[in-house]
């Protein structure tokens, strides 16, 4: 009898000295994983932060395109600078806006780019413009108050 109680009180002390480790080892495998989550939502935030911020710049580019072919229709090389720098302000974020929301990627594509061709042409179509500006300016802010919420 004596045997059995030196037995079962070996395996009880090893019971709860290898059970503790295991809580140990979760709770550090637990806050590992939140850490990781908490890096993951910071470099979300920070990529849509960055993509709102070129929206706006797209959009500022866009109001200045929009009062050149109203203001001044005639004035070519003005529609044509505004065109390149809508295209290259739109180029500095295109691939995060790509990969992080292919659908309003491509919504905003559809108009953007038939937009920057009118605006970079010899004789701009001022019409065409005008036109395809409203659609962008709307898809765009779309999107910005998608990224705001």
């Amino acid at each position: 009898m004596k045997q059995f109680f030196w037995i079962a009180l070996l395996g009880l002390g090893l019971y709860y000295y290898l059970g503790e480790d295991g809580q140990e080892q979760q709770q550090e495998a637990d806050k590992s994983e939140v850490a990781l989550v908490e890096e993951v939502t910071s470099i979300d935030t920070r990529n849509e932060q960055k993509i709102a911020d070129g929206v706006d710049k797209v959009l500022g580019v866009l109001e200045k395109l929009i009062a050149v072919t109203t203001n001044h229709p005639e004035q070519a090389g003005d529609i044509n600078e505004q065109g390149q720098t809508l295209s290259n302000e739109w180029d500095k974020i295109e691939k995060s806006v790509e990969e992080s929301f292919p659908e309003d990627y491509k919504n905003i594509e559809d108009s953007l780019y038939p937009l920057i061709a009118f605006a970079q042409k010899k004789a701009p179509d001022i019409e065409q413009i005008k036109q395809l500006s409203s659609e962008v300016k709307t898809k765009l802010k779309t999107f910005k108050q998608k990224l705001s919420s």
